[in-house]
């Protein structure tokens, strides 16, 4: 398994009083499904996913990389539309680099890799998590792509 961080505060997700929103899988290619598969597996071996029994579920799919391989990406619009924004503001990149001082030769990017799934998601906000593959319901244990308010965490 990987190692999930605990040191940092789990993503919550916060919804207006409204019912899960809830569809039904994408159609995919018996190739594209097996390949899916195969994502999902991993992803439940890494403990990165869980089965799921949620009321909410978004549909799944698979988007190519630039080397050739496969990703899966949730559509969370109707989930997205609910969400209550969080209005805490984003620094300011300019701002961000003069905080670092006038004396410093070096300044340094990095990019982790799956960034995201270093962020563990609120145990209570999970089955809003919820999507659905033709294998099944599945939520995430950690941050996932296209959530509203997810670069703030």
């Amino acid at each position: 398994k990987l190692t999930i961080t605990t040191n940092v505060k789990p993503h919550a997700i916060k919804t207006l009083d409204h019912p899960p929103p809830v569809s039904k899988p994408y159609y995919s290619t018996p190739s594209k499904q097996e390949e899916m598969y195969k994502i999902i597996q991993e992803l439940l071996h890494f403990g990165l996913i869980r089965p799921s029994d949620s009321p909410y579920a978004a549909p799944a799919l698979l988007v190519a990389k630039h080397n050739g391989t496969w990703r899966i990406v949730v559509d969370y619009k109707k989930l997205n539309n609910i969400t209550i924004k969080d209005n805490h503001p984003l620094p300011n990149m300019k701002q961000a680099t003069q905080l670092l001082g006038d004396g410093y030769k070096f300044f340094s990017k990095l990019d982790m890799k799956s960034g995201f799934w270093q962020i563990p998601i609120k145990e209570q906000a999970k089955f809003k998590t919820a999507f659905i593959t033709p294998d099944g319901l599945f939520e995430w244990n950690v941050l996932a792509q296209s959530l509203k308010n997810t670069p703030l965490s």
